[in-house]
């Protein structure tokens, strides 16, 4: 039974599926197509994305001929790319219009493949709209209308224009940029509608920075209150600007007319009248100098703390004396007294910063501190100079109270040029900053001179050391000398006398007596004596080493065992080599001696090199022969007249020193003797 329940399920795993009839994938449908711009504006930006086809009808309400075409239809506003078979388009075409939606930069757009046009109508009727309405975005690529006072015409490049327009408390920005250059007619201070495009300046993350309106014919620009000749207007006393009046303010440009404190080319320029400061704000390029006198006209608005006028324009009408600072504490500046008019301060400098475009003073006066600024200018100021300034006081920021009442709470000057600051009394160069600077170098003087002493101390120590050891070894030196000088003087004779008896026997003696082998043996028992004598000697008296160093004492031994023999001598030094040891430096000359004598005497060389070489705190002997080698047994046997190999090596435990040997036969023979210095 299991077998039978186990067959169906084997052949349904292993049978092709080829053998199963398949049901073939249904079609994903199309999706339909976007048929009205709300709908398209609905969709979210990743949705958008997908490229949902669209196909729309709308009236075409600007053209942008960078590139872009912008159209309505009763639900909203979008926009599409300008092909070059669109460039026949016109604001007031109804077109039907083909393709694929994209995300676009704000507002959801369209890649148009077909575009037809319908019919020519008229624009679609603006919306009525204020800047929050615009700021808000709803009705962002949609014609709509906005009233407002011009406060200024810029042309941007040839043919586009920069309107500013104050729509409330806010301005609007509304570009115009006509087909062909076009003369602009006077418009600041007229009142005006714009009907035109909405559109504005987009961020990176989709949001609307600054609403603007795009103008397509200057005809949507309806002037309902045209602007009076700018310098007809009555002249408006400054003390009495943005005071109450029964109906308000009204929003149109005044007249003024002062004597100038100080100008700011196409920025600032600040004013006199009677008492009374005032700041305007103007884009003119002419320069004024201090005491011209002119009338500016210009909207009067509420500053940080006076009244300022913005948007203005002057003219010069004439010349008085330059303006004098009105003498002034800060106590009174921070009431406002001053504010916009040209005063002079005495305060204490904290500290000069210089930024990228201007100096910027720190100062103080009493319990207070405020700055002032002037063009970047390098100052030779020292901190806590006590300065007079002349120049413009401007308060900064302001705090209300229970009464109403605005009161400073900072301030600073402008000040017009170095020339504005005059140092009343500087301080003291001993400064605390400088007492502590001279006192920490007094102290690292003293720490220096204290460290060179020490240093000169253990100078001192090293030199009467060496000094000591100088005297020492000539004291040594001396003392062998007269030694080596009575051993001569009266060993050396009486050997020489006794081996002269013996000679003058043995020429007596008959040939064939036992007399004269006992004498031929005595005979070499004073030979024997002689050289041992000889020998001593020659430890006592190192006249090669009395002349010079070890490498001088080598190079004449050298020079002196070759002489004569037609055998090349070379000696090699590597490393700075110093005086060595008394000891030591005898020993290695007389086994560098023995090597030479064995190598001109037994091994026949062509060439000989002796080599001292200096390591760490050890001194390398080498001498190389190229002769014909020394067997082991001839440098044990001791010849007349020299040590032999036992001798060297009696004298390399003297100072414990390693020697090596390398010889064969006919290959040459190379000896190294290897001292470790005792460390120092």
């Amino acid at each position: 039974m299991f077998r039978s329940r186990l067959l169906p399920l084997l052949l349904l795993l292993f049978l092709p599926h080829s053998t199963f009839p398949q049901t073939p994938a249904a079609p994903t449908p199309k999706p339909a197509p976007i048929t009205s711009l709300g709908a398209l504006r609905q969709l979210p930006p990743e949705t958008a994305a997908r490229r949902q086809p669209v196909r729309i009808q709308g009236v075409i309400t600007a053209v942008n001929w960078d590139g872009t075409l912008f159209f309505q239809d009763e639900t909203g506003g979008s926009f599409f790319n300008l092909r070059p078979e669109f460039r026949h388009f016109r604001p007031g075409d109804r077109i039907e219009l083909e393709g694929i939606s994209h995300a676009g930069s704000y507002v959801p757009g369209i890649h148009a493949t077909k575009a037809r046009l319908i019919e020519r109508v008229p624009l679609p009727t603006p919306t009525p709209a204020t800047y929050d309405i615009l700021l808000s975005g709803h009705l962002h690529y949609q014609r709509v209308a906005v009233s407002g006072i011009i406060r200024a015409v810029e042309p941007e490049d040839k043919n586009t224009w920069s309107i500013t327009l104050a729509s409330g408390q806010q301005r609007l920005e509304i570009r115009y940029r006509p087909e062909e250059p076009t003369p602009m007619p006077p418009l600041v201070d007229a009142q005006v509608r714009v009907s035109g495009l909405a559109a504005g300046f987009i961020n990176q993350k989709r949001q609307l920075v600054r609403p603007q309106i795009f103008l397509n014919n200057l005809s949507d620009l309806a002037i309902e209150q045209a602007p009076p000749p700018p310098f007809s207007l009555p002249l408006f006393p400054i003390s009495r600007l943005l005071n109450f009046t029964p109906n308000g303010t009204p929003p149109h440009r005044v007249r003024v007319r002062g004597v100038v404190t100080y100008h700011q080319p196409e920025e600032a320029l600040f004013l006199r009248d009677d008492d009374r400061g005032l700041l305007v704000r103007t884009r003119q390029k002419e320069t004024l100098s201090p005491g011209d006198v002119v009338e500016v006209v210009g909207f009067p608005v509420m500053g940080n703390f006076s009244a300022v006028l913005e948007d203005a324009e002057f003219r010069r009408t004439g010349h008085a004396p330059e303006p004098r600072p009105v003498p002034a504490q800060l106590t009174g500046a921070l009431k406002g007294e001053n504010d916009a008019d040209l005063v002079s301060l005495e305060a204490q400098l904290i500290e000069v910063l210089q930024g990228p475009e201007e100096t910027v003073l720190l100062l103080r006066q009493g319990e207070s501190a405020f700055r002032a600024r002037l063009p970047r200018t390098p100052l030779d100021l020292r901190n806590g100079s006590t300065l007079r300034l002349h120049g413009v006081c401007r308060v900064d920021t302001f705090t209300g109270s229970l009464s109403f009442r605005a009161n400073p709470r900072s301030m600073e000057l402008l000040l017009r040029s170095p020339a504005d600051i005059t140092v009343l009394k500087a301080p003291s160069r001993w400064t605390a900053q400088r007492m502590g600077m001279a006192a920490l170098v007094l102290l690292l003087v003293v720490l220096a001179s204290l460290s060179w002493v020490a240093v000169l101390r253990r100078r001192v120590r090293e030199q009467t050391e060496v000094i000591r050891q100088r005297i020492e070894r000539e004291a040594v030196l001396e003392e062998r000398q007269r030694v080596a000088r009575e051993m001569h003087d009266t060993l050396a004779q009486s050997f020489s006398g006794v081996g002269f008896q013996l000679e003058a026997l043995d020429a007596q003696l008959p040939a064939d007596t036992g007399l004269k082998r006992c004498l031929a043996t005595a005979k070499q028992l004073v030979r024997h004596g002689q050289e041992e004598f000889r020998r001593s000697l020659l430890n006592l008296r190192a006249q090669e080493l009395e002349r010079g160093n070890l490498a001088t004492a080598l190079g004449e031994l050298g020079q002196q065992v070759t002489a004569g023999s037609g055998i090349s001598f070379e000696l090699l030094t590597h490393g700075h080599l110093p005086r060595l040891p008394e000891a030591v430096e005898n020993n290695l000359l007389r086994i560098g001696q023995e090597c030479l004598t064995n190598a001109v005497t037994h091994a026949r060389p062509r060439r000989i090199t002796a080599e001292l070489r200096r390591e760490e705190n050890r001194v390398h002997l080498i001498v190389r022969d190229d002769g014909s080698g020394i067997s082991q047994a001839h440098l044990d046997q001791p010849q007349p007249g020299h040590f032999g190999w036992r001798g060297i090596r009696e004298r390399a435990e003297q100072i414990s020193a390693q020697v090596h040997l390398e010889s064969e036969p006919g290959a040459g023979t190379t000896v190294q003797i290897t001292v470790t210095l005792p460390s120092t």
